[in-house]
């Protein structure tokens, strides 16, 4: 009799040792052990050969214990591993998946992986994977899941009951909090929520413990629309129809939830200039090279700008050399305020509450922000240069006075960027920075040293 794996202070070590030992059962219980939040850590800690043995194992024993593993990473991250296992080894995962994880990861592979995949799966769940990959991610369609109940209107509560009992194992991953009933056609008929069922009296039929007026999605619908519709009502899940009204599927809040989430991740890393998708420190050191130089290479045009204004004025900084200790905390304060201003229109834009025709009442708004800190701000770099160079006592009334200015700018144009982006229909998460900071640093330098040059032929 075999003892159970002990949890080590690594686990990795222990999980290594385990696979390169090809014991299958054993994994299981180790990785049944692992605290949740490890879970995640600690394979993706493996190298690549030992994961993909390690998924070849349960793929064969317990499939959907491997599904449920999977669940702990990202839908691209699951892509990645999925493809380095043969078509008919991973079908077998991709099967216990949840619909919806099913959709997601098929999405996220390359065409022809996606369909040998497919073509070893189990036929109906191939054909239910094709039927839903037509949708588009943020959509009803692309969201919910096909594993639900659905009854004839006019069953009784005491045939539903026998049905749940008989299929008690196939229900167990279905979305059971509600029933949804259909009319003779086979359409949409209603929603009764499964403590009315059952509580209800032997021999109620369905039809008349359903919700009056129920909310229901189509399948083209958007995310952020289905957003709305969950702020607004206390459901856990909306039934989604196609156009001949017939019931496809059902989206869940969590999944709502989770989808949105996953676009603030994307638009964080796209505002931080990873713009090739998912990054991850176990890729390749050139993959993730090359996709960060799609982002750093036309930047290198953008900073030309400030180089340039830098370079036209080089006479005034060679008379007033402390012009360069002080210019780069200007830029960098103003650029830092012009930032906050993007990140609200970003959120802004993805929340509907603004559109590119408010670019102006929008840019208005934040001129009399960027005014209000740039004055307080400008105030206090002033003193600073005073403490710092008593001998210019002009050049705290520069600094300070460009630095308001500068503020004023950088917010406006801070908020007014990922409008006019929006407009022309380009992602503002993956430009408005960079095209921020380039302009930003540029004004602010511009401000200093032309505000130099006038002082210094004033006082010559």
């Amino acid at each position: 009799m075999s003892e159970e794996p002990a949890l080590e202070t690594d686990p990795r070590d222990e999980l290594e040792r385990l696979i390169d030992a090809d014991d299958p059962d054993q994994i299981v219980t180790f990785l049944r052990l692992l605290p949740p939040e490890d879970t995640a850590y600690t394979i993706s800690r493996l190298d690549e050969e030992r994961r993909t043995r390690m998924l070849q194992a349960l793929s064969s024993t317990e499939p959907d214990f491997a599904a449920d593993l999977l669940e702990h990473f990202d839908d691209s991250h699951v892509a990645e591993m999925i493809e380095e296992l043969e078509p008919d080894v991973a079908a077998a995962i991709v099967d216990e998946m949840d619909s919806d994880e099913q959709t997601d990861v098929l999405a996220e592979l390359d065409d022809d992986d996606a369909e040998a995949i497919l073509n070893e799966m189990d036929p109906q769940e191939a054909v239910d994977a094709r039927e839903r990959l037509q949708y588009g991610e943020d959509t009803a369609g692309g969201l919910m899941i096909t594993e639900y109940l659905v009854y004839p209107k006019n069953q009784t509560v005491d045939e539903v009951a026998g049905d749940l009992r008989r299929h008690a194992d196939l229900y167990g991953e279905y979305e059971v909090r509600y029933l949804y009933t259909t009319d003779e056609d086979g359409r949409f008929s209603g929603v009764t929520p499964m403590r009315r069922m059952v509580m209800a009296r032997a021999g109620t039929v369905l039809s008349t413990l359903e919700i009056p007026d129920p909310i229901t999605c189509s399948v083209g619908m958007l995310i952020d629309v289905i957003e709305d519709i969950f702020d607004r009502v206390d459901y856990s899940a909306l039934p989604v129809l196609d156009d001949d009204g017939k019931l496809v599927g059902v989206v869940q809040r969590a999944a709502v939830q989770e989808a949105l989430a996953e676009q603030s991740s994307e638009n964080l890393l796209k505002f931080g200039g990873i713009i090739g998708g998912e990054e991850r420190r176990s890729a390749p050191p050139i993959r993730r090279a090359l996709r960060r130089l799609a982002y750093l290479l036309p930047n290198i045009a953008l900073a030309l700008i400030a180089v340039n204004v830098i370079s036209y004025f080089e006479p005034t900084i060679e008379k007033l050399t402390a012009l360069a200790v002080f210019m780069p905390m200007v830029a960098a304060l103003a650029g830092a305020a012009g930032n906050q201003s993007v990140a609200v229109s970003i959120r802004e834009l993805a929340l509907g509450l603004v559109q590119p025709r408010d670019l102006t009442r929008v840019m208005l708004r934040d001129a009399v922000v960027g005014l209000i800190n740039g004055v307080i701000i400008g105030l206090v770099l002033a003193c600073i240069v005073i403490v710092m160079r008593p001998e210019i006592p002009k050049l705290a009334m520069l600094i300070g006075g460009s630095y308001a200015l500068g503020s004023v700018f950088s917010v406006s144009l801070g908020c007014g960027i990922p409008l006019v982006i929006k407009r022309v229909g380009i992602d503002p998460a993956m430009v408005s920075s960079p095209v921020l900071a380039a302009i930003s640093d540029a004004a602010s330098f511009f401000l200093i040293l032309a505000g130099a040059t006038i002082l210094l032929q004033l006082v010559t």
